[in-house]
């Protein structure tokens, strides 16, 4: 019994001393929450990667605790690799280099544009790999440069950048989170494109980079700013506005939105409730059609028409006008796509589905066959409300 009891003792001695072999003081670390990746004109050092470092003195500061500097600190070092780089980070960043807390990666539109292939190699390889990270395109800027930028209302810029992408996809639907795995797959696949959102720097100036750009009401912001197209791991162009968020209608990211629509003398506003879409590849005559139909349900809530909305006709009018409007933007958008040879939309992946041996016999040459293939688009619109009046200001 005293062995036994001395046995326990010894087990938990154990596990409480190998519980604290682990710890670490959070101003031990450096904590890396966003990471910017761009081109670098040394070609013996392609990569220039900036780390972003939390800051606990300036978090506290943040929280009116007296602490010293900014929320967050940037560093930036040269590498022929993302791996070499996080190791020579550790010449410049005085604490133990920690990736756990890593939320985004910002890659730079010139190095887009030259190659994402080997760029991901890493983030799935690595023994340290996070694939659940979204992913950024910098839009006619740095990553550096918009990592710079300190954020009014967000205490570090990547928690800006996550929260407004979210914000628009929730009110807009013109861009979406897209996670590390999922370019990762697109990459990997014969039949589906890249496609990324943007960020651009508002207002851009050296005072974004400086606390005196906390003291305007006009600051320097970061914003969501279009849709980034890929082909075949190379960025080729920018969906924006309509087109982009007609993208995001074809593979059902689109959550509330507003059509505006005409009528006489004014615009009627519809607000989608719910998009669901339905995307197949039908082979005909031994070519491909790219069929795609697409449910709305929308609100109508708001008008500068005299119109009588207890009318069922006048609701049913509107339905059709929105079919037609938001057929004409998909159809513009996926010609857009076409014209690049960019299957941002998975129609491929589709038909390697339905039909994998005509896929398999095919595959190589998707982009050509996609370019050239006809576009069957159904629209269903059902407008279940026209808000809490039946009749506008104006009608007495």
């Amino acid at each position: 019994m005293k062995m036994n009891i001395s046995l326990l003792l010894s087990a938990a001695i154990c596990l409480l001393i190998s519980g604290c072999s682990n710890y670490r003081e959070l101003n031990d670390l450096g904590v890396i929450i966003a990471m910017g990746v761009d081109h670098n004109e040394d070609p013996k050092q392609p990569y220039r990667v900036t780390y972003q470092v939390i800051n606990p003195s300036g978090l506290s500061q943040t929280n009116k605790a007296g602490g010293q500097g900014l929320a967050v600190i940037n560093y930036t070092v040269t590498g022929k690799t993302l791996l070499e780089t996080l190791g020579k980070s550790a010449s410049v960043i005085p604490r133990e280099n920690n990736t756990t807390h890593l939320s985004l990666i910002i890659i730079g539109e010139k190095l887009a544009r030259n190659d994402l292939d080997l760029l991901f190699d890493g983030l799935d390889r690595g023994k340290y790999s996070r694939v659940s990270i979204p992913i950024f395109i910098a839009r006619g800027q740095t990553a550096k440069d918009v990592l710079g930028v300190i954020e009014p209302l967000e205490i570090t810029p990547g928690k800006n950048i996550i929260s407004t992408t979210q914000n628009n996809q929730k009110l807009y639907g013109s861009s979406s989170e897209v996670l590390a795995y999922e370019v990762i797959a697109s990459l990997l696949s014969d039949g589906k494109d890249v496609s990324l959102p943007g960020i651009s720097i508002r207002n851009a100036s050296q005072i974004g980079k400086q606390t005196k750009n906390l003291e305007t009401t006009d600051p320097t912001t970061i914003k969501v700013s279009g849709l980034a197209v890929f082909r075949k791991g190379k960025m080729v162009r920018w969906l924006d506005g309509e087109t982009a968020r007609a993208a995001q209608f074809v593979t059902s990211k689109v959550k509330n939105t507003p059509v505006v629509l005409p009528c006489k003398k004014g615009n009627v506003t519809i607000t989608t409730i719910g998009v669901k879409s339905k995307m197949v590849t039908e082979i005909h005559h031994e070519k491909p059609v790219i069929h795609s139909k697409i449910n709305v349900m929308g609100e109508l809530l708001e008008t500068t028409c005299q119109l009588n909305f207890s009318d069922p006709n006048v609701l049913k009018e509107f339905e059709k006008k929105m079919v037609k409007e938001i057929e004409q933007q998909i159809k513009r958008t996926i010609r857009i796509t076409q014209k690049e040879k960019a299957d941002i939309f998975g129609f491929g992946d589709a038909l390697s589905r339905t039909n994998p041996a005509y896929w398999r016999e095919n595959k190589k040459n998707w982009d050509n066959l996609y370019s050239d293939a006809p576009i069957a688009l159904k629209v269903n619109v059902e407008i279940i409300n026209s808000g809490l009046l039946m009749e506008p200001y104006g009608t007495k």
